[in-house]
């Protein structure tokens, strides 16, 4: 049916240019007005209240077994994308969450990194929803390539329109953290993704992906296209992902496999972070279905990553697994002394696959042999074990290799890291169970194994002080403007003992 024009067709099915309104952001604590109301959807709440709840009303998305953490969802005009948008948020309905990170492309401000934005709310037809500010100012002050950019929200579609949804089907003393990306490489979506999850500890947090798909192609074009971007995000390598959907790859008449694509890999990257994640595809269309123009049409997807470990505290390596992974340590550390490459098992536990931070280190009679490591969960964690395993017995600058007539003297202890959890109060660290990590101004940062102050004799304002200094701050920076996170370990040895740190 053709309920508008074809060139208002065509602007609000994708979300293209659209007029911006003069003083949309100045910063501080303001509200970020609606920009898009009466075009994207009805700008009265009576009319926005009954075409959200029809649409929720008509959706037929179950609500899963497990807790859905993750989201793609599309953010073009509600005639056109909203009956998927409402697959997804039929499936949440009514759940609490505490903080909803709404992430989306910036189609008109052209930028590097992350905009994270700085006031108080947003507005909509249907009252104010209040910006998780605290959490806002650590992703800016965390992330090297994160600020604010004002310019980049005043006019952007992407990220309002999610909103009347969220406050129809969720709790309603739920915040947000909006979030525009530019352009960002995959280290920089990694990290955002590991400082999103710092924030989980304490919090409920769902994170969305606003994109849409395809651009503009003709409709047989657009299926076949989208179908295959979709299976790209289910089949969850994110490498693959981002090269499949990248603009050389576009055949012609094709604009973008998806606008969001930097946004999307984020969630997947935020998504590999917990284990067990099941990604479901719950609803696929194009503007087609309901403009009737099939020469030019925009892709719409749904999609959920769900888990039923929602609580990153809760995390911990079962006995199957540490025994596994004790048994890649082992064979690294032989492989690499003989001068051979190990490779991993084929088949693994799927809680090995689950990127994680690890250190390896190898004692002889007692003694330390060398110790390698990764804080940040750089890869799967069986993969991160078998590189540091290696790297202790060759390479730790302290210690001459490790030679053939040692092997058999070696004892190997494992250290798996929880994620990162952000420290509100540095009266709450505990010596001896968690390890610190400090990020002040300028990017500089420091870290400090749990075991140190054990070693020292630290109390915690020592500790405290330590990563100060290893971050190049001073000594007293901790009780000023910087981040502190704090991370525990999960030890384990050849002789069966295992410790929580």
């Amino acid at each position: 049916m053709r309920i508008l024009t074809l060139s208002c067709i065509l602007l609000i099915a994708c979300g293209g240019n659209s007029p911006a309104q003069e003083g949309v952001t100045q910063g501080g604590g303001m509200l970020r007005p609606p920009v898009v109301s009466g075009r994207f959807y009805p700008g009265d709440s009576a009319g926005l209240c009954t075409m959200v709840d029809s649409l929720i009303g008509i959706s037929r998305v179950p609500h899963p077994a497990c807790d859905i953490i993750a989201g793609v969802v599309p953010h073009a005009g509600y005639v056109f994308s909203g009956a998927a948008a409402a697959d997804f948020y039929s499936s949440i309905e009514g759940v609490d969450y505490d903080v909803v990170v709404i992430i989306g492309p910036s189609h008109r401000v052209s930028f590097n990194g992350f905009s994270v934005f700085e006031g108080n709310g947003y507005i909509t037809p249907l009252g104010e929803v209040s910006v998780s500010n605290d959490i806002a100012e650590r992703l800016r002050e965390s992330h090297p390539s994160a600020s604010f950019i004002p310019e980049a929200h005043e006019s952007e579609h992407c990220l309002e329109v999610q909103l009347p949804f969220l406050q129809r089907t969720l709790q309603s003393d739920f915040s947000i953290v909006p979030i525009l990306i530019g352009t960002a490489g995959p280290d920089a979506l990694k990290y955002m993704a590991e400082l999103i999850l710092a924030e989980a500890y304490d919090r409920r947090i769902l994170v969305i992906a606003s994109s849409d798909l395809s651009h503009y192609p003709p409709r047989e074009l657009a299926e076949e296209v989208d179908l295959l971007t979709v299976e790209a995000i289910l089949l969850g390598d994110i490498d693959n992902f981002l090269e499949i959907t990248s603009t050389r790859m576009l055949p012609r008449g094709l604009d973008t496999f998806a606008c969001g694509r930097l946004p999307i890999a984020l969630v997947m990257y935020y998504s590999a972070l917990y284990p067990d994640v099941t990604p479901e595809l719950l609803a696929l269309t194009t503007s087609a279905e309901f403009s009737g123009d099939d020469s030019q049409v925009v892709g719409y997807a749904s999609i959920s990553f769900a888990t039923p470990a929602f609580e990153p505290s809760e995390w911990s390596i079962s006995l199957e697994g540490r025994d596994f992974l004790l048994e890649i340590a082992a064979a690294s550390v032989r492989f690499a002394v003989e001068g051979e490459d190990y490779i991993l098992p084929d088949e693994l536990p799927d809680e090995l696959l689950v990127p994680r931070g690890a250190f390896v280190t190898l004692k002889r009679n007692g003694r330390l042999r060398g110790c390698i490591g990764s804080i940040r969960p750089v890869g799967p964690l069986a993969e991160t074990v078998m590189h540091m395993a290696g790297s202790a017995a060759l390479e730790d600058p302290r210690f001459m290799p490790v030679t053939v007539s040692e092997l058999q003297e070696l004892e190997i202890e494992i250290s798996v890291l929880t994620p990162l959890q952000i420290l509100d109060d540095w009266r709450d660290v505990v010596v001896g169970n968690d390890g610190l990590v400090i990020t002040g101004t300028g990017g500089r940062s420091g870290v400090l194994l749990p075991q140190v102050p054990l070693e020292q004799g630290w109390n915690r304002e020592q500790f405290l002080e330590g990563v100060c200094l290893k971050a190049g701050l001073g000594q007293n920076a901790y009780l000023g403007d910087v981040t502190l996170y704090r991370f525990q370990a999960q030890v384990f040895g050849e002789d069966g003992n295992s410790s929580r740190n």
